[in-house]
């Protein structure tokens, strides 16, 4: 889970602050968004400052002083405007830390995001 703040608006485009749920897996610190609105549809970029990685199956995070990966999110609003549902997901990229580079493997999950007033 994570909270976006919408800071500008330009036409159909925007730029905005993100902060994740650390109870929920995500990423230390504020990021930074920016996306576009085309039609029913919205994509955006998530990145995020520090690089956080989930290393076993109980959920034990591990932090870099390193920039995230960016984050890249697609969707499409519901018919009141209110809720938008997509997908995330990663591309493949390496991330160094020191002179050993560690490959992020492509992956991919659903999202859902409803407007709060």
């Amino acid at each position: 889970m994570f909270d976006i703040e919408i800071l500008t608006v330009n036409g159909n485009f925007f730029t905005g602050k993100v902060q994740d749920d650390l109870g929920t897996g995500g990423t230390e610190g504020v990021g930074d968004i920016t996306g576009q609105i085309k039609g029913n549809g919205i994509d955006f970029v998530k990145r995020m400052p520090v690089l956080t990685f989930i290393v076993d199956e109980k959920g034990t995070r591990k932090t870099f002083n390193k920039k995230h990966p960016p984050i890249f999110y697609t969707g499409e609003f519901t018919n009141d405007g209110q809720t938008v549902n997509g997908t995330w997901r990663f591309k493949f990229c390496f991330v160094w830390l020191g002179i050993i580079p560690i490959p992020i493997m492509p992956i991919k999950g659903a999202w859902s995001m409803t407007l709060q007033a």
